[in-house]
């Protein structure tokens, strides 16, 4: 059977409309049922000490000088894309008040009444003394479609 994603088009306007707007929207099923998802930014960047799965949350990182549920990514987390591919937007960073465990993973979370996880994936494990800064600058997070 032929492959039947058109990448430049489809994936590409539904990876932007998940992560470029400042907005809240919904996805509403069709004919088949389900419920309403709706999306709500800004989103926010979490740091995980254990990876998660495609269906499960990882573990976040519990240390001080980070909050709980991440830090925004701002209005619009995520520039246009290009081939399914988008990066973000702003600079994402925190300053430990203590030594931090390794920092293993990632994930990106909506900011709706039950946050919603909508991206993971695994980082160059990172520990942090007292009082080292880590940052994600612009452009350093890529959410990546252009396999689907």
């Amino acid at each position: 059977m032929p492959n039947m994603t058109d990448r430049p088009n489809l994936v590409t306007k539904i990876i932007q409309a998940i992560l470029t707007s400042s907005t809240a929207f919904s996805i509403t099923p069709g004919t088949g049922g389900g419920s309403v998802f709706t999306i709500t930014p800004p989103h926010k960047l979490r740091l995980m000490t254990a990876q998660g799965t495609n269906v499960t949350g990882g573990t976040e990182l519990s240390a001080t000088g980070y909050t709980a549920g991440g830090n925004t990514m701002g209005a619009t987390a995520f520039g246009a894309p290009s081939a399914g591919v988008a990066t973000n937007s702003n600079s994402v960073s925190w300053t430990a008040g203590a030594a931090w465990s390794a920092v293993v993973a990632i994930e990106i979370w909506d900011t709706s009444g039950t946050p919603q996880r909508l991206l993971q994936g695994a980082i160059t494990s990172v520990t942090l003394a007292n009082g080292n800064t880590l940052t994600f600058p612009v452009a350093s997070i890529s959410a990546d479609a252009s396999a689907w």
